[in-house]
């Protein structure tokens, strides 16, 4: 098992142990601050991920796990006693927002193509 992988069942493991009882977040669709972040965040950590030679496939997985872990966190760990650390529940809006977040990143770095010639840029869309 990898190392992120192992640390993140830990991280759920150990909130579940000091949480009263998962809870659902009760919002929409509406495109607030805090769905806004949560798009503009995943899109984001794509790309610093892929500018650290991490395979964009691999990116992926990494974001959606990250979005899924703070989530779980939101659900088991009440912002009431919390604070910070804590949300108001589980939001699959939050995790819809993420993964528009991330598909906007891939689908923009699969179509787009960069080269560097002549202290130059050139940034192309071969469709």
């Amino acid at each position: 098992m990898h190392v992120w992988k192992q640390v993140l069942l830990l991280f759920v493991i150990l909130c579940s142990l000091h949480a009263a009882e998962w809870r659902w977040a009760n919002d929409t669709l509406e495109p607030t601050d805090d769905k806004q972040v949560h798009a503009v965040g995943s899109f984001g950590l794509y790309y610093m991920l892929v500018n650290k030679n991490i395979e964009s496939k691999k990116a992926v997985i990494i974001v959606y796990n990250l979005g899924l872990a703070k989530e779980c966190m939101d659900a088991l760990l009440p912002w009431e006693r919390y604070g910070k650390m804590g949300g108001d529940g589980f939001s699959t809006n939050d995790m819809l927002y993420n993964m528009l977040g991330i598909t906007i990143a891939y689908a923009t770095d699969s179509v787009w193509k960069v080269s560097y010639a002549n202290n130059m840029i050139n940034i192309s869309f071969p469709l």
